[in-house]
């Protein structure tokens, strides 16, 4: 702990300021009826909603050439507070799945139901080991593991097999295929961080506690309970930085990177973007993985 309790106090303050700145019948005539004009898709494709970027890539990943996907939370937009706008709510309306997150993400599911209650609904958690949060809620972040995203992208397989069982192996091989290249990249990523001495990285917003267990590190966050730091947490914070030569905190598009950068300054620290919601699924676990892996000593 930082023995000068008045220099939290006055960085806290700064911070302050900072912060104000069921089934589907297979035959042809409901193929027809469900993926042609009656859906508003006349080219045969099956519309499906999702809600957020990455599992828009995995829904391509599996659906390939068949699927025509909506992604709902736009880029730069926060998820936990998001909620659809009228046109979105339209798209809805014509899809013949969604996809949902789950793990309490998507507080506002009950007005797609609403908006469409023929379409197929798949929670992509299912079967995944969820983590708490400190507040005691789930934490919703299960894309972050590439682990979790493969179970993910069988429940979506098994979506898309249930609204369309014609094109079963279709589905079931592009699933394997994909789920072939994130047991690669987790492999690669066991190496990497097995021979870190240190586990211990900081973030703005805590979003990689999956993506921490996996790889037994250490996730420690700014923010308090999803609020900027007190000055006791602050102080916390900044001693556990000094004593393991942390030197980077990552932060993200969707939030506010003044507090975070106040608090850099105060441990001579770099400020590096991760985004937890870009698409390119691979590519961004790859990247964020080597920049979270650099930052170890």
């Amino acid at each position: 702990m930082i023995s000068n309790i008045n220099k939290i106090t006055g960085l806290v303050l700064l911070l302050a300021v900072a912060a104000f700145s069921g089934c589907i019948s297979p035959d042809e005539s409901s193929s027809a009826a469900l993926f042609g004009n009656a859906s508003g898709n006349a080219s045969g494709m099956i519309k499906v909603a999702t809600t957020i970027p990455p599992l828009g890539d995995f829904v391509k990943a599996v659906g390939g050439e068949k699927v025509e996907v909506t992604v709902l939370v736009p880029p730069g937009a926060e998820p936990h507070t998001f909620e659809p706008t009228p046109s979105l709510m339209m798209d809805v309306a014509k899809a013949n799945l969604y996809v949902m997150n789950g793990a309490g993400l998507e507080f506002w599911m009950d007005k797609l139901l609403e908006a469409n209650k023929r379409m197929v609904v798949v929670d992509s958690s299912q079967g995944v080991a969820l983590l708490q949060e400190n507040a005691g809620e789930i934490d919703p972040h299960i894309w972050l593991s590439l682990r979790n995203a493969a179970v993910q992208v069988d429940n979506i397989c098994n979506g898309l097999i249930e609204v369309d069982s014609q094109n079963k192996d279709y589905y079931i091989k592009n699933r394997d295929d994909y789920l072939s290249k994130l047991k690669a990249l987790d492999v690669e990523l066991n190496q990497t961080f097995a021979d870190k001495k240190s586990k211990i990285f900081i973030v703005h917003h805590p979003a990689w506690p999956y993506f921490a267990r996996d790889y037994d590190l250490s996730q420690v966050p700014l923010m308090e309970n999803e609020k900027e730091p007190g000055p006791k947490y602050l102080g916390e914070v900044i001693e556990v930085a000094r004593k393991n030569n942390i030197t980077t905190i990552f932060v993200e598009p969707e939030f506010n990177p003044k507090s975070a950068e106040v608090i850099a300054r105060e441990m001579n620290a770099r400020i590096v973007a991760l985004d937890p919601l870009a698409g390119n699924y691979l590519d961004n676990m790859r990247n964020a993985s080597m920049e979270i892996a650099q930052s170890l000593k």
